[in-house]
């Protein structure tokens, strides 16, 4: 039910239609009543109306004038306008207005009634509307965590957005990042385990320490939190602009000092607090668009190198650089892998990463003797991983010169290595598209002999559910192969062996070479027997004898 209000400044009115309406029925569950503009645009500041309906003249504040007033606060109510004879300056200003309805007075009850019938109809369907889109909206609140997690987890695997697509979907999800600003990670790992504490849920041992992180960094920074697939808590950190940091006469500096200082309380809240250790590695600051994901790169490569017994490390990224290390081929390591590439089947994908980490090479100047062995090693991985799944052997799919296929020394330089990858993934595509094929005429053959076995109660059905495959698609692989529907086959088989036993077995009736072949009336089989050769089955028995 709604509720309306009537605005008027004759009172005789406004009395009269609230008396005499069958407003219920109508779908008004409660009518106010108000005798001048000002006194419904206060009514309605403290009680929302559904309806109003409200004298276009009147002392004061215009019936035009407050329904804008009212819209200032209120956009979703319905308004219908009264008004007398030669006030069409009014009614088109009604119009410009959007109003609801125009009435003249005197009121006709029933047009008045049809009017409020079609209002209340149109707001029953606004608020069906307007009630998914709050649910939809709801739904997307609660999960807004997942949504930035995974926008964040995307960058730092290296997914690359335009900057304005990024900029929208920062804003969209709420976050106060924007892809120019200065940011600075931390990437944080647990050193103790759940078992150790005996405690029996691990994501709730991570959950505690973030909330104890979020708290730490949140006076100074805005903090975007994911948790990365090697467990890491990954925060990535922004200076706050009304924070102290600011007013410093050297921010960077000032920014590094407060980050890294905040980084080492949060250490020693865990352990006071969680009795645990974890381990911090704390980034300089950068352009998140174009730092962000050489920093995480850069902070997991750190961590690696301290997977022995070394705990409650706090290492500053800046000062863990070690040049003298070699270039990492990060193109080969990021996902997909080769391995999830090639079991999915994804040819053009798995060219396409090949020509990306020779192409990397390239950039690096890293055509080493080591970086060669690394890319040669992988490749081999991976055609083993295709070759075992597929029931090949590695010699079957490698290139000729098997005294060879497994020695990398045949290769010089690392174009030969690129083109035997090419060659050995051409040659992959081949053996699988051959081996499909086989397998393909290999099905066509079961189906024919299972029609063959089993003429009599043979179906599209029943031969789908043999060979293990949905009869859609089993009918598409027939046509494809064959060049004729099963159904078509299925019949010029029948008819192939009611013309054998006719010839062959002259003892048998008509009826039961019909029963034999699946058509258990005689009539219908005769029918189509007469179609397909010209002759009944009787007559061609005579003229075969």
């Amino acid at each position: 039910m709604y509720d309306l209000l009537i605005v008027d400044d004759h009172s005789h009115l406004v009395d009269s239609l609230e008396r005499n309406m069958p407003w219920e029925a109508l779908g008004i569950g409660k009518v106010h009543k108000a005798l001048s503009g000002e006194e419904a645009l206060e009514f309605c500041k403290s009680y929302p109306v559904d309806i109003l309906l409200t004298d276009i003249r009147m002392p004061g504040i215009s019936g035009l004038e407050l329904i804008g007033q009212i819209k200032k606060f209120d956009k979703h109510f319905k308004s219908i306008l009264l008004s007398g004879y030669g006030e069409w300056d009014y009614a088109q200003e009604a119009i410009r207005q959007q109003v609801d309805g125009y009435l003249l007075k005197p009121v006709d009850h029933e047009e008045l009634a049809g009017m409020v019938r079609r209002l209340t109809e149109a707001l029953r369907l606004e608020w069906d509307e307007r009630g998914k889109q709050q649910k939809a909206m709801s739904l997307v609140r609660e999960h807004m965590p997942l949504f930035r997690e995974k926008l964040l987890m995307d960058l730092l695997q290296g997914r690359r957005l335009p900057p304005g697509q990024l900029e929208e979907k920062l804003a969209y999800y709420q976050l106060p990042f924007r892809p120019g600003d200065r940011t600075a990670m931390c990437l944080l790992r647990i050193d103790s385990s759940a078992e150790e504490l005996n405690w029996q849920d691990q994501s709730l041992l991570a959950s505690a320490v973030v909330n104890i992180a979020e708290e730490t960094f949140a006076d100074s920074f805005h903090v975007w939190h994911g948790r990365d697939a090697y467990e890491h808590e990954v925060f990535v950190l922004k200076p706050r602009e009304e924070s102290w940091l600011a007013q410093e006469p050297d921010p960077e500096r000032a920014r590094q000092q407060s980050l890294e200082h905040l980084a080492s309380r949060l250490q020693h809240h865990v352990r006071h607090f969680l009795k645990l250790g974890i381990s911090i590695v704390v980034s300089p600051w950068q352009a998140m668009a174009s730092g962000l994901r050489g920093t995480y790169r850069d902070s997991l490569a750190v961590f690696a190198r301290h997977l022995g017994g070394e705990t409650d490390l706090f290492i500053r990224l800046r000062d863990a650089a070690a040049p003298e290390m070699p270039y990492r081929i990060h193109s080969l390591y990021e996902s997909p892998s080769l391995i999830q590439l090639f079991e999915i089947g994804r040819w053009e994908a798995i060219s396409a990463k090949w020509d990306v980490i020779f192409q990397e090479v390239t950039d690096k100047r890293m055509e080493s003797r080591e970086t060669l062995l690394e890319l040669y090693y992988h490749a081999m991985g991976a055609f083993s991983f295709f070759a075992h799944k597929n029931g090949f052997s590695l010699h079957d799919i490698l290139p000729a010169d098997p005294d060879k296929a497994g020695d990398a020394s045949r290769f010089r330089h690392m174009r030969q290595l690129q083109d035997w990858v090419a060659h050995s993934l051409e040659r992959l595509r081949e053996m699988t598209k051959s081996e499909w094929n086989n397998e393909q005429a290999a099905l066509i053959r079961k189906v024919r002999q299972f029609i063959a076995d089993r003429l009599a109660d043979a179906t599209l059905q029943t031969a789908a559910d043999h060979v293990g495959l949905h009869p859609a698609y089993l009918s598409s692989l027939f046509k494809s192969k064959t060049g004729e529907n099963i159904s078509e086959y299925l019949y010029k088989a029948r008819m192939q062996r009611a013309r054998e036993m006719l010839i062959e077995r002259p003892e048998l009736k008509v009826s039961d070479v019909a029963s034999a072949i699946g058509y258990h009336k005689p009539q219908y089989f005769i029918k189509l027997f007469k179609e397909h050769y010209g002759l009944t089955p009787q007559d061609f028995r005579h003229q075969s004898s």
